[in-house]
């Protein structure tokens, strides 16, 4: 017998460049991590809003503002809890179950933070849960007393479950994505978005979150996956002629072979109409040298053997 299937939240971080605004994102999902609130305060007004513009079924996420994580480095000082008490404010008027705090990579928590956490803890709306970020410790097992802070605050640890598993046993999930590229420069192949499904462990109930600069395409073809068991094509074609519709747009030429898998081998295409692999697969195959035109990388794809193809 399997595993339960969990509640699924799926969505993307912010709808600031989805065509159409809140409305339309609302259209095509369920669930978004606003990350406004991290760079400015949002009023009541803007708010409510928000959430006046979405079905009541629709999930709002809220990023914790800067001050309180990056300025006074998660420590309950009077502005960090001023600034908290606004991003929970905002919040408790979206109906959000989750409030995250993301702290700076160059943040490694101490008594200070393990401080702050509680206060901040106090401090969050009802039904709502804080989770913690803590991406100075995102490699490697969490350290013992962030692990009990955690457990004892009733705290999620927020994961990037492109990169790691869950370290800490918690009836939810929360995952922000980014992938395995450089920053957010991204986008999930198929057995990526499988393997994110697999790694959620026991939980019963999962937030995905993408953050890539595909993150509105990636958070679709994964809820396709989730609600159907296939995925969605990556572009309008097959083989080299998807590889040629995704690097059309934007590479530039002339380029060696390293300068093409360095700035394009982290998108997708579709090698097969059921398999969606990176665009990397096929131009690391490409013989060294130095390429004129996109046409030229194709015609030396075409001329390589089939067992080269494969």
């Amino acid at each position: 017998m399997g595993r339960p299937v969990p509640k699924t939240w799926v969505g993307a971080g912010g709808w600031g460049y989805f065509s159409g605004g809140l409305e339309a994102y609302a259209r095509a999902f369920d669930f978004v991590e606003v990350n406004a609130t991290f760079y400015r305060h949002v009023s009541e007004a803007t708010a409510r809003r928000w959430r006046a513009a979405v079905p009541a079924g629709f999930t709002f996420s809220v990023k914790a503002h800067r001050d309180v994580t990056h300025r006074a480095g998660l420590r309950p000082t009077p502005g960090a809890r001023a600034a908290f008490a606004r991003s929970a404010r905002a919040a408790r008027l979206l109906r959000a179950p989750f409030l995250i705090l993301e702290t700076p990579a160059s943040l490694r928590l101490g008594p200070e933070q393990l401080d702050g956490l509680h206060e901040f803890a106090a401090m969050a709306p009802e039904g709502c849960r804080l989770g913690l970020e803590a991406r100075a410790h995102a490699k490697g097992p969490l350290p013992p007393f962030v692990r009990t802070a955690l457990e004892d605050l009733g705290l999620l640890e927020v994961v990037d479950l492109s990169r790691t598993a869950p370290r800490v046993d918690q009836d939810v999930v929360y995952a922000r994505l980014f992938g395995k590229g450089e920053h957010n420069v991204y986008e999930f192949d198929d057995e990526e978005l499988r393997d994110l499904d697999r790694t959620r462990g026991d939980a019963k109930a999962v937030a995905y979150a993408f953050h890539g600069v595909r993150m509105y395409k990636d958070a679709a073809r994964f809820l396709t996956f989730r609600r159907t068991g296939a995925f969605p094509p990556a572009t309008g074609a097959v083989g080299l002629e998807s590889l040629k519709e995704a690097l059309a747009p934007d590479a530039r030429f002339p380029a060696d072979r390293d300068t093409l898998v360095r700035e394009h081998g982290w998108k997708v295409v579709d090698a097969a109409a059921d398999r969606r692999i990176h665009a990397g697969s096929y131009l690391a195959r490409l013989p060294q040298g130095t390429y004129r035109d996109l046409e030229g990388v194709l015609r030396a794809l075409e001329r390589l053997p089939p067992s080269a193809k494969d």
